[in-house]
């Protein structure tokens, strides 16, 4: 039986086959090195707004209406749910600095109130009494005490650490983020009031 290739095509294809085979060998031996995407400011505004704590907070309401001819009282309880977190569209890609092949450094914008939401279903009365000359609380007194209560809650917010908390938890959940990105080392600082880094 002749050979179908004659002795210089069968040269060429064992040289061919030594190549695909030291190609293939390479390539399983050296590990691939994972490309880890570009980090620019863009990346982490897809996040948009990184709502990263959240409290329901109540609060009474009691209003007492004298007079001569009759007494009328109202009490109720309301809620409002505060989001606060940061707003990553305010990144800008000055705020992201590598820092060799590993390293990221992070200024965040400061954390804020991201959402103050009081619906009226969050309002249940409680107790309603009017004298016997007195009417009933209208429904514009109700709406004027229940923005009291309004007020009352966001002097309340103001002196809770959501703001601390919020920051807190941002820095874990970024700092988590970019070392699955593959960072080694991640450093996250956020603003100086006023918006300066």
């Amino acid at each position: 039986m002749r050979n179908a290739f004659p002795p210089p095509a069968r040269k060429r294809l064992a040289v061919l086959a030594a190549v695909i085979l030291l190609l293939l060998a390479v390539n399983l031996a050296v590990p691939a090195r994972k490309v880890r995407p570009p980090l620019t400011a863009r990346t982490l505004k897809d996040l948009a707004e990184l709502a990263t704590v959240e409290y329901e907070v109540t609060k009474i309401v009691s209003y007492k209406d004298v007079a001569w001819y009759g007494d009328r009282k109202i009490l109720f309880e309301t809620a409002a749910v505060v989001k606060a977190g940061i707003d990553l569209n305010e990144l800008a890609d000055q705020d992201i600095r590598l820092d060799g092949a590993d390293a990221v450094v992070v200024t965040l914008p400061r954390p804020k109130i991201l959402l103050f939401n009081m619906k009226p279903e969050h309002m249940r009365e409680i107790f309603n009494e009017s004298g016997i000359l007195r009417s009933d609380f209208s429904n514009e007194e109700k709406d004027g005490l229940l923005s009291q209560g309004e007020k009352d809650i966001r002097a309340k917010v103001a002196h809770m650490d959501i703001l601390e908390r919020a920051a807190r938890n941002a820095r874990i959940l970024v700092e988590s983020w970019l070392k699955k990105m593959g960072f080694a080392t991640v450093k996250v600082a956020f603003k100086a009031q006023g918006g300066r880094s």
